[in-house]
């Protein structure tokens, strides 16, 4: 028989039982699958198997109970901070820009009435000397508390007269004829 990759005593999987359960309820579905693995090598399963049950690689679960060993519970549980890159815009930047934004675009010395993802992308360029791609400035604009404004369609010159009137006379008597034509 394979060496099992864990041997808990009774305390410590008691630990890991109770930590599944908080996570299960709080609905850390990835904490309840590394909690779950290391139970399933405390069982006698193999690193591999327990892998293939729990639907990850053979590795990933040698790195679980390495931090297990290393660390405890706490360890394995425990979510790292994000490792992503730092913003280009430092926050000075960024709270320049959110002022930017909220004095609109002609205080910019814009000719446009409204923000789009481009010409913010052309300010942040001209501004800060940062070159972003549209959903990097769409990121930070978000990020910023800004949200995306579709404005409505109302067209110029339009009679508002006509349009109800034809919405309350000829569209009944269209939608009527398009019925009798299908019944038939």
């Amino acid at each position: 028989m394979p060496k099992p990759g864990l041997m808990l005593s009774d305390k410590e999987r008691e630990r890991i039982i109770s930590e599944r359960e908080i996570s299960r309820r709080n609905k850390e579905h990835w904490v309840c699958t590394r909690l779950r693995c290391l139970l399933l090598c405390d069982e006698g399963k193999t690193m591999q198997q327990a892998g293939d049950i729990c639907e990850v690689s053979r590795s990933i679960v040698a790195e679980w109970i390495r931090k297990y060993r290393q660390g405890g519970v706490q360890a394995v549980t425990k979510r790292g901070p994000y490792q992503g890159k730092p913003p280009r815009l430092n926050p000075e930047q960024q709270q320049e820009l959110r002022e930017i934004i909220r004095n609109g675009p002609q205080q910019a010395g814009l000719d446009t009435g409204v923000w789009t993802a481009s010409v913010v992308a052309v300010v942040v360029r001209d501004r800060f000397a940062v070159s972003l791609s549209l959903s990097q400035i769409r990121r930070t604009l978000r990020k910023l508390g800004f949200s995306v404004q579709y404005p409505k369609r109302k067209l110029a010159k339009a009679d508002a007269q006509a349009q109800r009137t034809w919405r309350e006379k000829e569209l009944p008597r269209i939608k009527k004829r398009s019925s009798k034509t299908k019944a038939s």
